[in-house]
């Protein structure tokens, strides 16, 4: 409390301390008046304190300054430099040169239902000509309505930023007010073709054309994972409202410093013989380091965090995790959507006005599985910790037993063998010479590959699905009413968790398996068809990519794959399933045998579509025994059954933007 504040509540204090001491005599009217005082001073307090106060500044040693960048560390450590240089962390976030920019931007126009958009160059720039966000705004309201929406209004737009040169492309524009805005067509590099952002995430079919790009930015979204040293640096009316930006990286993409440190004093250091050694402390080496130390590297990117605001700069709000720290000092884990909003209600009275990286999950956000597996990508960090291999980081297992850097490798940055099951044997050695006796398959098969049962593709993003680094055993507890779908039925497509059930009983242990009791539909439906028909986005977005993995076709053959597909997408609302199931297709049949379809086509299109090649399909009865598979005896599909299994589905509205 404030001087000025006790000065008020002295004279209150007097006079209720005689009125005790007449009406309770000299020794309990004391007692009782300071009981008072104390009682209302608190009162006091809670009344006049300021409803948020500014947290103190994160301590000296915890602040960050600039770094230096890549180039300088090539000057010394060129080899490292090189290998670095060739990874798609580098090129993460770029400007937008003609150098780093994937899609056609010869005068390509690229029609979304009726809607056309203009890319174009002039020169070293890049333009894209599309719907007005707000005309797009009212004219999705205007859907269904009698009246008609407004007149088409169009918006030329410069690119000024580019992030991903990978897997997808999303094309930036910098407002005025410093916002870097996410447009809303992107660049799918590996299929070479426009698309727009309803189908380059996991989110159901909408009518709002800046739907996936309206409300959010680059400044908020993007800038702290994919970029070096991020300061946002919001810049405020006089009432506090965020109103524009001076965001500035020390270095756009995953660089050196966000591994070793700022490098400041380091290259000043080395720059000068006479300084002393103790300005090494800027730099480490991950690999040098302890695992949790080495990991929480990674975590910082490849984790689910919540940031700690007290911790955090509010004027500029700049990562302050320095390479080496601990990276629970500046930011909560949090391991499931519900954490996540515990943690962002506990917090919020920290931000106050101030704007921080996203604490709280969309409503239609699910980015972990019923049994705390992560679910998409950016939280391997998750992954791993859950796994009784890390043991909470005391053990040999950490990201870089897999992974580097500076290998040859600048997909997926493997070390040699890495792919390999020698990844499993660096600690379970004891496999080496008996691997068929324990995974019950050919040694040389897909069955016998320690990923594919231990860190099977349960992980989806970008259009494609991953491996889980969740390594666990695959029994039948983390599959069920999780929505998660088993390892063994993400290769054997064509068999139901009841024949899982039946295999794992043969394992050591396996009684308490063959107990459990399963629906019937899940002792005797194929559990992909059933996770096509009944499972959430999610689940159907994971099972559908299973259908292009050349292990799983496989096991389970293809010549299903066209009728039962083909009917499934006549009713799928998200782009994303419809692309990876007919990515199946394709990759069963061929190109021209699995189209034409363009799973971004008006409904009309898509559906005569589809039921052409169902049509296709239909004409070659498959003449053997499909026993769980929904075909009747003379090898046509079983439309009554497909129904039946539709009838059961549960479809919230799912959203990933990742």
């Amino acid at each position: 409390m404030s001087l000025n504040g006790w000065i008020l509540l002295a004279p209150v204090a007097l006079l209720m301390a005689a009125l005790l001491v007449r009406a309770f005599g000299r020794v309990r009217g004391a007692i009782f008046g300071l009981m008072v005082a104390v009682a209302g001073g608190a009162a006091w307090w809670l009344w006049i304190r300021p409803e948020a106060p500014v947290p103190p500044a994160p301590p000296a040693e915890e602040r960050v300054s600039a770094a230096v960048t890549s180039a300088t560390c090539a000057e010394c450590h060129r080899r490292q430099y090189e290998s670095w240089h060739r990874t798609y962390h580098r090129t993460m976030t770029r400007d937008a040169t003609p150098e780093y920019v994937k899609g056609d931007f010869a005068d390509a126009v690229y029609d979304y239902r009726g809607t056309t958009t203009r890319l174009s160059r002039d020169g070293a720039s890049f333009f894209m000509e599309t719907v007005d966000p707000d005309w797009a705004e009212q004219h999705a309201l205007g859907q269904g309505r009698a009246d008609r929406p407004p007149p088409p209004r169009t918006i030329k737009l410069r690119v000024d930023r580019l992030v991903g040169s990978h897997w997808i492309q999303e094309y930036l524009h910098r407002a005025p007010n410093g916002k870097y805005v996410r447009l809303p067509v992107l660049y799918h590099i590996g299929e070479r073709r426009w698309l727009h952002s309803n189908g380059a995430f996991l989110t159901p079919d909408s009518d709002d054309f800046w739907a996936q790009s309206r409300g959010t930015s680059w400044n908020d979204s993007c800038l702290y994972c994919h970029n070096t040293g991020p300061s946002k640096n919001p810049v405020r009316s006089p009432r506090g409202a965020i109103v524009g930006f001076e965001t500035e990286v020390d270095e756009l993409g995953i660089a050196c410093a966000a591994c070793h440190g700022p490098g400041i004093a380091h290259v000043r250091q080395h720059r000068d013989p006479a300084g002393t050694l103790e300005a090494e402390a800027d730099v480490v080496h991950p690999a040098r380091l302890s695992v949790p130390r080495r990991d929480d590297i990674c975590a910082r990117c490849h984790g689910a965090l919540v940031p700690k605001p007290w911790m955090w700069d509010r004027r500029t709000d700049r990562d302050p995790f320095i390479p080496g720290l601990e990276l629970t000092r500046f930011n909560q884990v949090f391991w499931s959507e519900a954490q996540q909003a515990v943690l962002a209600r506990q917090l919020q009275p920290h931000f106050g006005n101030s704007a921080r990286p996203k604490t709280n999950p969309e409503p239609d956000d699910g980015r972990f599985w019923g049994d705390g597996t992560p679910l998409t990508t950016a939280l391997e960090y998750n992954g791993m910790a859950l796994s009784a291999c890390y043991q909470e980081g005391r053990g040999k297992l950490s990201c870089l037993s897999c992974h580097t850097m500076h290998g040859a490798d600048p997909n997926f940055l493997l070390k040699p063998g890495a792919g390999t099951n020698e990844a499993c044997y660096q600690c379970h050695n004891e496999y080496r010479g008996r691997l068929a006796e324990h995974t019950r398959h050919p040694a040389e098969s897909p069955g016998s590959l320690c990923y594919n049962c231990h860190m099977p593709y349960q992980t989806y993003s970008l259009l494609t699905t991953h491996r889980s680094h969740r390594i666990g055993v695959p029994d039948l507890a983390s599959s069920l009413g999780a929505g998660k779908p088993h390892a063994c039925n993400l290769c054997h497509l064509d068999k139901p968790l009841g024949w899982t059930q039946k295999q794992l009983a043969l394992w050591p242990g396996g009684q308490r398996v063959a107990a459990a009791a399963l629906p019937a539909d899940e002792q005797n439906v194929a559990a992909a068809v059933l996770a096509l028909a009944r499972g959430d986005a999610r689940t159907r977005a994971v099972v559908a990519g299973a259908f292009s993995n050349p292990a799983a076709q496989q096991a389970s053959a293809t010549d299903w794959f066209g009728p039962v597909l083909t009917r499934l997408l006549e009713q799928e609302r998200y782009s994303a399933v419809r692309y990876l199931a007919h990515r199946g297709l394709r990759s069963a049949y061929g190109e021209a045998a699995a189209g034409p379809f363009d799973y971004l086509a008006a409904p009309a299109e898509r559906l005569a579509q589809l039921r052409a090649l169902k049509e296709r399909f239909d004409g070659m009865p498959i003449r053997r025994a499909l026993p769980s598979l929904p075909f009747t005896p003379h090898g046509l599909l079983d439309e009554a059954a497909i129904d039946r299994l539709l009838a059961g589905r549960l479809d919230p509205d799912r959203t990933i933007n990742e």
